[in-house]
């Protein structure tokens, strides 16, 4: 006669294995789904949704190849934007910018104000005396991981950043050990060729900042003493606005998570932080970026690294939606910005 127990013992490999088909079915189900979206996305009758799903994808490094499911490589040519190699363009006119009331009150230098335009949420931070802003950077370049946001600002005693220049991240698994292109630290290259051309993003030993191509070499005989690189995947440069003029051929791209940095005429930094990849937002895009800092007095702009490394920090807290999934990505550098005394002088 079969006890009770044994009846259960029987059953359990049963039971196991239904529980194992529902999910393996569920799994299947939802990646049919998922596939039938991106489907959709691809072939469907929208060129132009087409296109801006593509190029957010292609500006992300764990899923740019999901542009690739259903698009041959000469069907996606039409979508993606790539820039040229960096070459002479108009240079920011330091002239355009002039200095901040130097009565402003310390408590009076910091302004962090909530950003909702029309799909765009985030965080916009003004700095009134822009020699506050530094940039930080993690401990042995190249070989240590890079740090979290939070403890780059606890190193350096700041009160605030964001995120800075890009690194290497394969399959969006890097650790922030490895900047791309150039890094330029209190005046000295810690990173990069001198000799070799960059996208720029940074601000010399006045407050000025400067955006657009140039060596390492150059970019030291302009004066910058705090320094970063970004550019896209596809090559799309960081130069967003330059002496009030937006530079169109840089505004490719899709729907990302943002972070950019900007300066109005009377030197006040604006540093930004959009979030995206998420229900109450999907993004911005490049144009978004530039139009938020013309409404906000921009004379010159840059692009800095976006996606799931935008983050911004504040008093000790992050202030804006991370769309990273793994927890605050490690990053090799940041700008940040310092109180109780000028990080430019």
């Amino acid at each position: 006669m079969q006890t009770s127990s044994s009846r259960e013992r029987a059953s359990s490999p049963g039971m196991l294995r239904r529980v194992l088909s529902f999910l393996a079915v569920t799994l299947l189900c939802l990646l049919l789904i998922l596939l039938g979206v991106v489907w959709v996305l691809e072939r469907g009758p929208s060129p132009t949704v087409t296109g801006m799903f593509c190029r957010s994808v292609r500006e992300t490094s764990a899923i740019r190849w999901v542009s690739n499911i259903f698009l041959s490589k000469e069907e996606l040519e039409p979508y993606i934007t790539i820039a040229a190699a960096p070459s002479e363009e108009t240079a920011v006119n330091t002239d355009l910018i002039h200095f901040f009331d130097s009565r402003i009150q310390e408590s009076q230098s910091l302004e962090l104000i909530d950003i909702a335009e029309g799909t765009c949420k985030g965080k916009l931070l003004i700095v009134h005396d822009p020699r506050q802003v530094i940039l930080g950077t993690s401990d042995n370049l190249g070989s240590a991981p890079g740090l979290p946001l939070t403890e780059m600002v606890e190193k350096y005693q700041a009160v605030a950043g964001i995120n800075a220049g890009g690194f290497e991240d394969e399959g969006g698994r890097g650790n922030g050990s490895k900047p791309t292109g150039l890094v330029i630290s209190d005046g000295a290259i810690l990173w990069g060729d001198s000799s070799q051309r960059y996208h720029v993003i940074g601000l010399d030993r006045d407050g000025i900042l400067h955006v657009g191509p140039m060596t390492g070499w150059e970019a030291l005989d302009a004066g910058l003493r705090w320094a970063v690189s970004f550019v896209t995947h596809d090559g799309l440069a960081s130069a967003l606005i330059i002496n009030g003029e937006i530079q169109q051929q840089n505004l490719g791209g899709g729907i990302n998570p943002r972070t950019a940095i900007g300066q109005r005429a009377d030197g006040a930094l604006l540093l930004l932080v959009l979030d995206g990849r998420s229900i109450g937002t999907l993004g911005a895009t490049m144009g978004d970026v530039c139009s938020i800092m013309l409404e906000y007095g921009a004379v010159n702009a840059g692009n800095l690294d976006g996606g799931s490394s935008s983050t911004m920090v504040f008093e000790g807290e992050t202030v804006n939606n991370s769309s990273s999934i793994v927890g605050p990505r490690k990053l090799p550098t940041a700008f940040l910005v310092k109180m109780g005394g000028a990080g430019n002088e």
